[in-house]
């Protein structure tokens, strides 16, 4: 098994992980087993990402549980949910904070790719509320979905994402 099954393996195995599965399968989430992104980031951290498939978008959807893993000590540090909306989660609204150190990229890059991901992220769900009433919200969600990942993979400097499917179709109604 090589080093990347082998966190990816650790990561679903921890309790944090699992938790935060029993907590999305709760709303009615569904979240792979499979990661869409995996990253090896500084100080011997690895951002391990695993999509959720919602079937309605609005505010708040589940749409991943992100979790950043320990190489040397070989522990899942944390794992919590992303969601839809404006919002973003605090470690990135505090770039610098001590928590936020896990950053998607080295040097001034990493704090610069959070602050963009946090105002494309906002723009996104701008555009949803306008195509939910244009295309309905299966079509939007589709498209915030796409949206989403494509600024997640960017932040962590492209080309970082995985399992992604073929179709890239939205699993709602």
């Amino acid at each position: 098994m090589s080093e990347k099954e082998t966190i990816i393996q650790a990561v679903r195995d921890s309790e944090c992980f699992k938790a935060e599965v029993i907590y999305a399968e709760r709303g009615g989430y569904k979240i792979a087993l499979e990661p869409r992104l995996y990253k090896v980031l500084e100080d011997d951290l690895v951002r391990v990402v695993f999509p959720a498939a919602p079937s309605y978008m609005e505010e708040g959807t589940v749409l991943a549980v992100t979790c950043l893993y320990d190489r040397a000590k070989g522990y899942n540090i944390y794992g919590h949910t992303i969601c839809a909306g404006a919002g973003v989660n605090v470690l990135l609204r505090a770039v610098y904070a001590p928590l936020g150190g896990a950053h998607p990229q080295s040097g001034n890059a990493g704090p610069k790719a959070i602050m963009k991901f946090t105002e494309v992220k906002k723009g996104l769900w701008g555009r949803f509320y306008l195509e939910d009433l244009e295309l309905g919200n299966a079509e939007a969600g589709a498209r915030y979905v796409r949206g989403f990942w494509k600024a997640l993979d960017r932040m962590f400097g492209g080309g970082v994402l995985m399992n992604v499917p073929e179709d890239w179709h939205w699993k709602g109604d």
